[in-house]
Formats: structure tokens, C-alpha cells, sequence
């Protein structure tokens, strides 16, 4: 059985600010361990209980501030909750504050939900939203990649708190429904340095134990949740980065939902009976990143001759064999203010020998070989595609070689600007407003190790632009002619997310931010 979201239609270099060698030594520690691919644990067996396999490792410490994992976002969006959250329309919606106001442009004001308690029975105040707040946003912490700069909050009761951006920035509730920004913590265990030994929220699940990749995190349902109780006691989440050893034990009922499937094992899913497939338009781009603090990734000729030699087409027609939407400018069409963009650029060979010509590399004459870096057992076919892409380069001249990377490894050298040329990359920030992307990518440079002075300048005059009309008029006007020429980084394609399941799981959706909620889910019998 195969099953659609809604359709096409019209995770995370040194960073800018002082948390980069945060940042850098918080990634470097996912490295450590390979990816797991042998026999899978189950759950208890007695249909209370889901195994959910993800294709990107976890971090293996849990401080929800402290990575820029997707997947490690994804488990906690069933312990943790903020102050509002997204719907399945991804409109907002109160969570654990019931109201909110904008009185001033960088003031906002949050009324809290009453008789709210954290998983360690400590109440819910409104001193936790100022510790969480204030500790995500510090330039120090890896979590404040999606900030403009330091918020800071002022208690004014115990269910009242008010937010002070600092400066005007339109992406404020965007940011706040959106993954690691979106969390509320105890402030005690902020101030007390205890984030990272087990994970302490309000949501509908808790803490129960992990002991390593193998069997991976269990959750269980929290028996004092404020809402509805859950009805599937235990939640487990592991890490397998092979995606066919994540196919075979959903094939067997080792596990109930299995990440990023192949495009080509949907066919074989479809036939399998009692399971399914879900594929959901997302707003995650593909991206191709440059590292623009190096030669010769500096020259702009360079990288736009790179951008009109992919023939992105073909890769998501017959590579992804159709999974995916080729992108018409820097924003998917599931995100705000997007559209066909007369600046962005398609694929065109003559254009992007000329454009290499320009740059002064004639047929590639004096240019180095460059290094394409992509994972493996994680996102789909990107060696495939990664293949094709070094062939397109060949055809104008470029020679190139492609690295491939296990998951882990991938994701230790994202940030890192000195390696590789060209970087394959998603940036999965669970929300449909641009800026909360384009921040971490542009005016904070994560992955391509520097901000380019123009684009970020107009990126700056977007966020404070509070108007929702004004704004949409400087992103169309303004920020996508200079971010589309100035081309830090090149979105192929959006990215479409294939989930299989049981379909024995009932009220199961993955929603275009990738999140899913297991609260929601009740199971057959």
C-alpha cells in the first residue's frame, strides 16, 4: 500500500558566531561510533510498543540544545514541548502556552499553561522558558545556529514571560515552533549544567533508558501528561544506517517504522502485504554547499558554472525515480514567499562553460581537481546522484572525485570548511517560514565557513521587516536575486520523505516539517 502526503504544489563550517568550536567539538562527538547493521532489537511484542529505525545516528548525549541532529529532534519532539507548536497544516498552534501577544516589535508575551509538570514532577514556571530561551540562544551553545543573535526573557509571574529579541525579526514564532529552539527545559537542570544525562520535558513521553546504539533509546509513556494519554506505552528509537538492513526488519516486525526509504525499495514495500508507505512533500532542500573560504570555491563564476552544469532534472526523474521536486528557487514550494525565480539558476551546459570561461578556467584549464563529498545510508541515492553530478561537471571540464561518507563521519565534517570542495547536505529546520533556513545557512554560514557580506545583509533587512506583505516584497525583490547570484550554496531539489510502516499503526502521519507524533498513533489488533 502506498500512501501520499499532500502534494507538490504551489540536522546544520564555523559558525559566525562564538559557539563554533561548540559547535565543532559537539559534532565531532557523533563520530565515534559505526553504524550499526546487524540484528535489530524488538520491542516487548505485545503490540504497546513501536520501533522506530532512523537512518541518521543519534548524538549520544542528550542536552536537547546541544546538536543539530534531525533525528535526535525527531525523538524529542515526544519528550520535550515549547511554547506553541506546528499542525499538520503547519499553522500554529498553542502548546504549552495558551496565548501570546506581540506588544512591541521585538517583545513577545507568553500566557503558560497551568498545573503543567516536567517528567522529574518539578512544576512548569515561566523561569524554565526564561533559562531555556536565554541558554539556546547564547552564541556559546551549538542550538542557537537559528538565532539572529542572544534573546533574553523577563518573568513577570509564574505563567506569564516576556521575550525580547533584541531587534525586530519577523521568524520569531517560527523559531519558536521549531525544533531545538522550540524546547522548554527545567531551569534547574540548565543552571545545574545536568542537560545531557537523560532527557526531562513535559511531553507525552519519558526518559526510560538507553544503553548504547545497538538497542538504542527506549521512551515510555508519561503517566502524568497534561493531555491525552498516549496509546502506545513504549517508544523505542534506533539508529541503523544501512537501509537495507532497516527494510528487513520492518519486513520481519522488528521494527514498526523505518526513515528515508529508497525510492526503488517503495515498489517492493508496496507489494509486501501489511505494510505501507507514506511519501511527504517536505520543505527540506537537497542542497550542493561550496565552501566559499577557499579557493577556488571563492570564485562566484565558479560556483554558478558548477549550479547550470547539474542536470537536476534527471537526477530527481530518473535517479530518485521521481521522489523529489526539482526546485525553482532557493525556497521549496511547501515554504513562504516561494515561486519560480527569473535569478535562479537551471541546468544550461553552454551557459555554465561560458560561466567557467569567466571565471577563468576555459574547458577547466588550470583548475584543480575538486573533491564532492556525500553520506551513505542516509539520504537516498546520493552516491548515485553524486555520480551523475561528477559526470555533468566532467562534461564542461571539471574533473572531480567523490568522497562517500558513513553517517556519522558526514556529519563530523558538515561543519568543517576545510573539508572537501562540494558538499552534498539537507537542512531539515521544521518550518515552513525561509528564514529560519537561510539564518543558519547564510547569515550564520554553518556549512560553507563564511557569510558572504551582501547576503546577509539582505537577510538582516528581511528578518526585521514585521510587515507580512513588506516582507514577502523584500524576499522576492531582494533576497532571492542576490542570495541566487551570489550562490553560497546551490538547493537542487525538495526533498520528498518516503516513511514505511506497519500498517497495523493507526493515526500514523509524517507531516512536511518531518515530525510525526507517536502520541497519536493506536495500533490494530
Amino acid at each position: 500500500m502506498i500512501r501520499s502526503g499532500r502534494g507538490f504544489a504551489g540536522p546544520r563550517g564555523v559558525c559566525v558566531k562564538g559557539g563554533a568550536a561548540v559547535l565543532a567539538a559537539a559534532i565531532a562527538l557523533t563520530a565515534c561510533s559505526p553504524a550499526p547493521s546487524g540484528p535489530v532489537p524488538a520491542g516487548d511484542g505485545g503490540g504497546s510498543s513501536i520501533t522506530f529505525l532512523s537512518a541518521e545516528n543519534l548524538a549520544g548525549r542528550w542536552d536537547p540544545f546541544d546538536h543539530t541532529l534531525l533525528s535526535q529532534d525527531r525523538l524529542q519532539q515526544a519528550v520535550y514541548e515549547g511554547l506553541l507548536t506546528l499542525d499538520e497544516d503547519l499553522e500554529y498552534q498553542p502548546l504549552l502556552a495558551t496565548e501570546w501577544s506581540n506588544p512591541e516589535p521585538e517583545i513577545w508575551e507568553f500566557k503558560l499553561r497551568e498545573g503543567v509538570t516536567f517528567h522529574d514532577g518539578t512544576p512548569l514556571t515561566a523561569n524554565d522558558v526564561k533559562a531555556s530561551i536565554e541558554y539556546v540562544s547564547n552564541p556559546e551553545v551549538t542550538g542557537s545556529f537559528s538565532f539572529p543573535n542572544q534573546f533574553t526573557a523577563e518573568v513577570v509571574d509564574d505563567h506569564t514571560v516576556r521575550i525580547n529579541t533584541g531587534e525586530p525579526f519577523a521568524a520569531t514564532l517560527a523559531l519558536l515552533a521549531s525544533g531545538v529552539s522550540a524546547v522548554v527545559a527545567p531551569a534547574h537542570l540548565i543552571e545545574s549544567g545536568n542537560l545531557d544525562e537523560k532527557m526531562v520535558g513535559t511531553g507525552p513521553y519519558m526518559w526510560d533508558s538507553y544503553e548504547g546504539e545497538e538497542t538504542g533509546v527506549k521512551l515510555t509513556a508519561n503517566p502524568e501528561y497534561w493531555g491525552e494519554q498516549p496509546a502506545v506505552k513504549d517508544f523505542y528509537f534506533r539508529f541503523v544506517g544501512d537501509s537495507q538492513t532497516r527494510l528487513a526488519a520492518l519486513q520481519s516486525g522488528q521494527a514498526q517504522i523505518i526513515d528515508r526509504v529508497e525510492p526503488d525499495q517503495i515498489p517492493v514495500i508496496e507489494a509486501t502485504p501489511g505494510l505501507a508507505v507514506q511519501r511527504t512533500p517536505t520543505v527540506e532542500s537537497k542542497w550542493t554547499a561550496f565552501r566559499i573560504q577557499k579557493a577556488p570555491m571563492d570564485n562566484v563564476k565558479l560556483r554558478q558554472a558548477i549550479a547550470h552544469a547539474i542536470d537536476v532534472p534527471t537526477i530527481v526523474d530518473n535517479i530518485m525515480m521521481g521522489s523529489g521536486e526539482v526546485n525553482t528557487s532557493f525556497l521549496t514550494s511547501m515554504q513562504k514567499f516561494s515561486g519560480n525565480s527569473p535569478t535562479f539558476p537551471t541546468y544550461d551546459p553552454e551557459k555554465a562553460r561560458q560561466l567557467l570561461a569567466e571565471a577563468g578556467y576555459p574547458n577547466g584549464e588550470g583548475l584543480r581537481e575538486l573533491e564532492y563529498c556525500v553520506s551513505v545510508g542516509f539520504y537516498p541515492k546520493t552516491k548515485e546522484y553524486g555520480e551523475y553530478i561528477v559526470q555533468n561537471l566532467a562534461d564542461i571540464g571539471i574533473k572531480s572525485r567523490l568522497q562517500t561518507l558513513e553517517v556519522a563521519r558526514y556529519n563530523q565534517l558538515l561543519f568543517d570548511p576545510q573539508a572537501c570542495d562540494l558538499y552534498d547536505h539537507g537542512w531539515f529546520i521544521a518550518s515552513t517560514d525561509p528564514e529560519v533556513v537561510l539564518l543558519s545557512l547564510f547569515r550564520n554560514a554553518l556549512v560553507t565557513g563564511a557569510p558572504l557580506p551582501e547576503v546577509a545583509a539582505v537577510l538582516e533587512k528581511e528578518a526585521a521587516t514585521m510587515d507580512p506583505q513588506q516582507r514577502a516584497e523584500v524576499f522576492r525583490n531582494e533576497v532571492l536575486p542576490t542570495i541566487e547570484t551570489s550562490l553560497p550554496e546551490f538547493p537542487m531539489f525538495a526533498s520528498e520523505l518516503a516513511t514505511a510502516y506497519s500498517d497495523s499503526l493507526q493515526g500514523f502521519e509524517v507531516w512536511p516539517n518531518s515530525y510525526f507524533r507517536i502520541q497519536d498513533i493506536t495500533m490494530a489488533e
